[in-house]
């Protein structure tokens, strides 16, 4: 695997919540437990652009690393998919109708590429199993959890956390 791609697949989660926690940072009136995290990026919050480029970029990042995956046979299309999808998300703010669909796509897509990708190599490799449960539990407890906090952004997080522990996972497995 080229080296850049592996310096973005460790770099990937540190981007990701490290910006995260700058939006959220930059945001103080922000609550966990009752905003979903696109709140931040609200065309009718003044500084919205800075969580939604955050989107875009890292939709852009995990395209690039996705397709580069794609050709190693490591994920399948919908990684990259899932990856335009978070791109979209940031340019269409909470206040267009395409936002929650993509927002809805990411999850989805992403999680069904762990899932079917952990289906394909359970064979091969017990350890996979992790993936393979893991996608539909984590999906179930995301659910769960929108119905326990009135905001979207634990079960936002939850979501963000599986799938960048993916990136990390695939980034590893290459590395072998």
């Amino acid at each position: 695997m080229k080296r850049w791609v592996r310096i973005l697949g460790f770099s990937f989660p540190f981007l990701t919540f490290g910006g995260i926690f700058i939006a959220i940072y930059l945001n103080p009136w922000f609550s966990l437990t009752e905003n979903a995290l696109s709140d931040m990026g609200s065309i009718k919050n003044p500084i919205g652009y800075v969580f939604n480029s955050l989107l875009v970029f890292l939709g852009f990042l995990g395209f690039v690393f996705g397709v580069e995956m794609l050709k190693e046979k490591r994920v399948t299309v919908l990684f990259p998919l899932g990856m335009v999808s978070l791109l979209l998300v940031g340019i269409f703010p909470e206040e267009y109708e395409p936002h929650s669909f993509f927002a809805l796509s990411f999850y989805i897509l992403l999680v069904a590429d762990i899932f079917i990708c952990g289906l394909k190599r359970v064979r091969k490799k017990k350890s996979v199993l992790i993936w393979l449960l893991g996608s539909p539990i984590v999906f179930i407890v995301m659910l769960y959890l929108t119905r326990v906090f009135d905001g979207l952004a634990i079960p936002e997080l939850v979501g963000a956390l599986f799938i960048n522990a993916w990136i990390v996972y695939l980034t590893l497995e290459v590395e072998k």
